[in-house]
């Protein structure tokens, strides 16, 4: 009887669109392969918002998303986050193409990104995972020598380029403001 009352809450809980989350992905500096300065979760809800089509697909479905990062340096982390895409059941992705950029607080977690897509509603609760395209600079002193050393090797006449970019990391508005 318990197994039977499970199976129609997991159904309900299918039908209703409810939030569902494709895991964390370690955020690590581009100067290192093995150093994890962060963590970004995803998570997304099925709005029951519909719209037609004027293609064979029919309808879609819009799907909210929200990206969530932890710093986990006491320093301040710059994070920048393009191209979130969501990953259907037979390995469709829809792209959104909202970014951020923003600088995490030591030790803090912030929502760094919210907005939605439309989906083929077939798909809209298919998505299984998820893409991102992130950027992680630890702007402590060494992070930022470590990184303009890096950029230096890849670009070596480009120093005051690289120091104008390391600038405009360290001053990026905070994550999570408004």
């Amino acid at each position: 009887m318990l197994a039977g009352r499970r199976w129609w809450l997991g159904a309900a809980l299918f039908v209703c669109g409810c939030a569902r989350s494709g895991g964390t992905v370690d955020l690590m500096p581009p100067f290192s392969d093995d150093t994890v300065v962060g963590q970004l979760s995803v998570r997304w809800t099925d709005s029951g918002e519909t719209r037609a089509t004027g293609g064979a697909d029919g309808t879609l479905r819009r799907v909210e998303f929200r990206i969530q990062a932890e710093n986990l340096l006491s320093d301040r982390l710059y994070l920048r986050v393009r191209e979130l895409r969501l990953i259907a059941r037979d390995g469709t992705a829809v792209t959104s193409d909202a970014d951020a950029a923003c600088a995490l607080a030591p030790r803090a977690t912030a929502v760094i990104l919210t907005g939605s897509v439309w989906v083929p509603s077939a798909d809209a609760n298919a998505i299984r995972g998820f893409r991102v395209d992130p950027l992680a600079v630890p702007l402590s002193e060494r992070g930022r020598a470590f990184y303009r050393e890096f950029l230096l090797r890849q670009r070596p006449d480009a120093a005051a380029q690289i120091d104008a970019e390391l600038a405009a990391y360290a001053s990026a508005p905070p994550c999570g403001a408004s």
